[in-house]
């Protein structure tokens, strides 16, 4: 089927996003990504696993000196988390 006039490919993906109810997995994955991009390769090579659960970031770290330092900075990095999302995504890091 043609259509008459052009349609942007960002515009259809949106769409399909918003049709499959998948907005919530994106926005978690990307949320998830910034923690790499936000805090730096030294952080990111440090990091086990994350977790995003309710308004709760769960973090597992393999470095106990990155961990303590972190656990200072959290409501800093809560902060940028969040104004780089757009909206308030997370309210609290569990540091493991």
């Amino acid at each position: 089927m043609r259509r008459s006039k052009p349609v942007i490919i960002s515009d259809l993906l949106r769409l399909f996003i918003r049709e499959h109810n998948l907005e919530n997995g994106f926005r978690q994955y990307r949320f998830l990504k910034l923690w790499d991009e936000i805090l730096g390769p030294t952080v990111a090579q440090a990091t086990v696993s994350k977790q995003l659960s309710g308004k709760k970031l769960y973090v597992s770290l393999s470095s106990s000196v990155v961990r303590a330092e972190l656990y200072m900075h959290r409501s800093e990095i809560i902060s940028k988390l969040n104004s780089r999302m757009g909206e308030i995504v997370i309210d609290e890091i569990i540091l493991k």
